[in-house]
């Protein structure tokens, strides 16, 4: 049985969609790591670490499972987002996308006795400008709260999208097509 070492609700709710068999292990993560380097290095560095991080108190419990460690950011040109903190945050991530378009990179890192799969994913969304009081109202009931760049893909800016270049798991926190291939 795979071992998602993630408290996302998104990512479990891939995994039962693609009906892969799982159990939850939710562990707060320190994610706070140099932002000051590519998007795709400091997404793969941020996986690193849920993984030292997870097997520092837990290694002895899954010793001999197949353990699923999982980031996504967004990232707009050279500018790496992450969770929001707080509701202006929100509003100045939202604000950098609004008519434009966003990346969503997804790194995920497969571990088991026998193999140690990384992956890269990325997804572009390009939106048409986002309606203010959707907005509003996406902000102020903490809605964003929890994603990476403040983006919900399956909802506040699923309405807004014009163009996606990449799949939508990995808008949504994980690229189910690829970690299926070595299940």
């Amino acid at each position: 049985m795979l071992i998602l070492a993630s408290s996302s609700s998104s990512r479990a709710k891939l995994l039962q969609e693609e009906n892969i068999e799982f159990k939850q292990i939710t562990f707060d993560y320190d994610e706070n790591l140099n932002k000051n380097i590519l998007a795709s290095l400091y997404v793969q560095n941020v996986v690193l670490q849920k993984e030292k991080q997870f097997l520092a108190a837990f290694e002895k419990d899954f010793l001999n499972e197949t353990v699923l460690f999982a980031d996504s950011i967004v990232c707009i040109g050279d500018k790496i987002l992450t969770k929001a903190k707080d509701k202006n945050e929100a509003y100045e991530m939202l604000a950098l996308q609004d008519g434009k378009s966003a990346s969503i990179l997804s790194a995920f890192l497969l571990v088991n006795t026998q193999k140690r799969v990384f992956s890269l994913s990325k997804t572009t969304l390009y939106f048409r400008e986002f309606d203010k009081n959707a907005l509003k109202d996406y902000v102020e009931n903490n809605l964003f709260q929890g994603k990476a760049g403040c983006i919900m893909h399956e909802g506040f800016h699923g309405q807004f999208i014009k163009k996606q270049i990449g799949n939508s798991s990995t808008a949504l926190g994980l690229d189910t097509q690829t970690l299926k291939a070595y299940l």
